[in-house]
């Protein structure tokens, strides 16, 4: 894993005590948590408002929730380390609560970022949003998380570029990786998937009655103006079926992508989490995967 900073200079393995590298296929796809060992100037560098690189991704430092000075003294001086949250700097303004309201109708995914002050060049297989609103003072990534939903897909981040992806066109990739089907925690419910994952039912102009998914008995909620297509997409979703604790580290894993099983079903990545771990002798390096298949 290798950290840049702002000021070009790499940080040393030895200073890192923990950094933590998570995608998801979220609005915010991509984030940075860390502890990091201050030396000389480089505090400056790790503040709210900094940038840092991490291997080729930007991300903007949001908060320095703790910083703490260990037992531990080297010389005369404590050893002093400063926690680090980041996201990804391309979009991270969606995470701020906008100080005006941003209505569109009829849009696309790049151009609600873009009214959310987002860098992104464009998004992948971008959408059409019928409709999209965030008033002033809220955080336009929950309403980005509804279209999301009502578009029946997720966003993901891989090789510098954000795509949208339904979620059944996540299972027509090829697998990045295959792994025997042991060592892994193995989570299945369907009772806890029919009270989690509601149906969901409108009204349409005339009065009557429309449905989406009702295959199933499950909890239902209504929701206003929305039509067929939306109400079916909204019970689309990633169920969490498998963990996979350890693994060697492999950066290149995204959230999105497919991993496959000897004998088994291929399943989604959902998070995958790229650690780097130090207690100042030994190290690990390792990725940890939150696995999921489609719910329609």
């Amino acid at each position: 894993m290798i950290i840049t900073l702002e000021n070009g200079k790499t940080v040393r393995g030895d200073l890192l005590k923990k950094a933590v590298v998570r995608s998801d296929l979220a609005p915010i796809p991509l984030t940075f948590e860390g502890q990091i060992r201050v030396t000389g100037d480089t505090g400056k560098y790790l503040a709210e408002g900094r940038t840092l690189t991490v291997n080729q991704d930007v991300f903007k430092i949001i908060a320095n929730p703790e910083d703490t000075k260990a037992q531990l003294v080297q010389g005369k001086q404590g050893v002093e380390f400063k926690q680090v949250i980041a996201l990804l700097n391309n979009c991270h303004t969606a995470a701020f609560i906008s100080a005006k309201a941003i209505i569109k109708e009829k849009t696309s995914l790049a151009a609600i970022y873009k009214a959310a002050g987002a860098g992104l060049a464009g998004i992948d297989g971008d959408v059409t949003v019928p409709y999209f609103c965030c008033l002033a003072g809220s955080c336009p990534t929950f309403p980005l998380a509804q279209v999301l939903q009502e578009q029946g897909g997720v966003l993901r981040w891989k090789n510098g570029k954000m795509a949208f992806f339904r979620i059944g066109d996540l299972f027509n990739q090829k697998p990045v990786l295959t792994l025997p089907d042991t060592g892994a925690d193995t989570l299945s419910n369907g009772f806890l998937a029919r009270h989690t994952v509601p149906s969901f039912y409108s009204l349409a102009d005339d009065g009557s009655f429309i449905y989406g998914n009702r295959d199933k008995t499950r909890s239902s909620y209504y929701v206003p103006n929305k039509n067929a297509q939306q109400l079916q997409n909204m019970s689309r979703c990633l169920i969490r079926r498998k963990i996979i604790n350890r693994i060697d580290l492999a950066p290149a894993i995204a959230a999105g992508d497919l991993i496959g099983f000897a004998g088994g079903q291929a399943l989604a990545v959902i998070t995958a989490a790229h650690v780097f771990e130090s207690d100042g002798a030994h190290s690990k390096q390792y990725t940890r995967l939150w696995l999921g298949e489609a719910l329609t």
